[in-house]
């Protein structure tokens, strides 16, 4: 139990191992709750989502990897205390997300801080959303919460979302009758890619590693057709189902997977179109080739999103009232271990949520 004054976070702790192969245990840190001060102010967490990320930072897969700091880059909740220079008192009790990263407000190209970091587990940016509590330094890095969600979808929104948002809007300049090509759906980021493209009125095809994500896709979310990564020639496949379907060339690849994406799409797409990659789960590398390069294929490396763009996607769901995917909830921070268990299934679809208060439990 925690006293009324104390608050509860989840971290790791240290031991014995290389990059990769160790696994860092879980902690279940007890620390007094922070009071704001100047423009900082306190949000008590309702529920917080898990990441790829977080599992990268339990092998000390990721920079800046460190002990007793929260995890977790996801969450939403509710304003409970304000700083003495905070002049916005509307915000108090107000339901809000938190901006996932610091150092990043307006640039289309790149953040703008060279100290730019994403929220949770490391000393880079030492804080989290694994917490009851979260200390926000500043307002400018909430955003009203999208009041059709309730805060299990909620929590699902931050990192992945954004992520999305910024490789289809910014990088791959996705508007109404565009086409692209979204692949691996069924991962976060790619469910969002998918729901941000239809919403904005784009032709959205998609790749998937089994029927059931493929049906997914195509059943829910809404995509137009799309394959199985897994089959050989899966790139002739999917580019003449584009050509049946819409008789145009792929505007934008949105990618996570790297590998050989662009030796099998590079014939469908139009000359001058764009290879977004947000990650390369496949491997460190994609194989671009000269077939890209005479098409003038424009390659872009896309990661997470500035404030202004987290601001946008938020605006974007309330607007078309686009339901975050939740694969399965995990009740209660004590239970985080069994929400890493989930996260790695490799048949999920969605997100993994940790409730962290009773408003969310009552909610579900």
């Amino acid at each position: 139990m925690t006293s009324p004054h104390s608050m509860r976070s989840v971290s790791i702790s240290f031991v014995e191992g290389a990059p990769g192969k160790v696994y860092y245990p879980l902690s279940h840190d007890i620390s007094p709750i922070p009071e704001p001060t100047g423009n900082q102010v306190l949000v008590k967490v309702h529920a917080c989502a898990l990441n790829h990320r977080d599992h990268f930072i339990r092998q000390r897969l990721y920079p800046g990897t460190d002990f007793h700091i929260p995890l977790g880059s996801d969450c939403v909740g509710k304003v409970v205390a304000l700083g003495n220079t905070v002049t916005d008192s509307s915000l108090l009790h107000k339901r809000v997300l938190v901006y996932p990263a610091r150092g990043w407000i307006a640039s289309p190209s790149a953040p703008e801080s060279p100290s730019y970091a994403v929220l949770g587990g490391t000393n880079l940016y030492p804080n989290g959303t694994f917490a009851q509590y979260i200390l926000v330094n500043s307002p400018d890095l909430l955003a009203e919460c999208p009041a059709h969600l309730d805060d299990v979808h909620a929590a699902a929104v931050p990192l992945a979302a954004l992520t999305a948002y910024r490789a289809v809007v910014t990088k791959g300049e996705i508007d109404s009758g565009a086409t692209l090509v979204v692949t691996g759906a069924g991962g976060g980021v790619a469910i969002y890619a998918i729901q941000i493209a239809k919403a904005m009125g784009a032709n959205v095809f998609v790749t998937a590693g089994s029927e059931q994500k493929l049906s997914f896709a195509i059943n829910t979310l809404g995509a137009d057709g799309g394959v199985l990564y897994k089959e050989a020639g899966w790139g002739k496949k999917l580019r003449a189902i584009i050509k049946e379907k819409c008789g145009t060339e792929i505007d934008a690849v949105v990618d996570g997977a790297g590998g050989d994406v662009v030796a099998q799409l590079v014939g469908g797409i139009k000359p001058g179109g764009k290879i977004v990659c947000y990650g390369m789960t496949t491997g460190p590398k994609m194989d671009i080739g000269m077939a890209a390069v005479l098409k003038n294929i424009d390659f872009r490396g896309s990661t997470m999103g500035s404030k202004r763009e987290f601001d946008a996607v938020v605006a974007l769901i309330a607007k078309a009232k686009l339901q975050p995917m939740v694969a399965q909830v995990i009740n209660g921070l004590n239970n985080m271990e069994d929400a890493f268990t989930a996260l790695m299934a490799t048949e999920r679809v969605g997100k993994i949520v940790v409730t962290v208060s009773e408003e969310s439990k009552a909610n579900m």
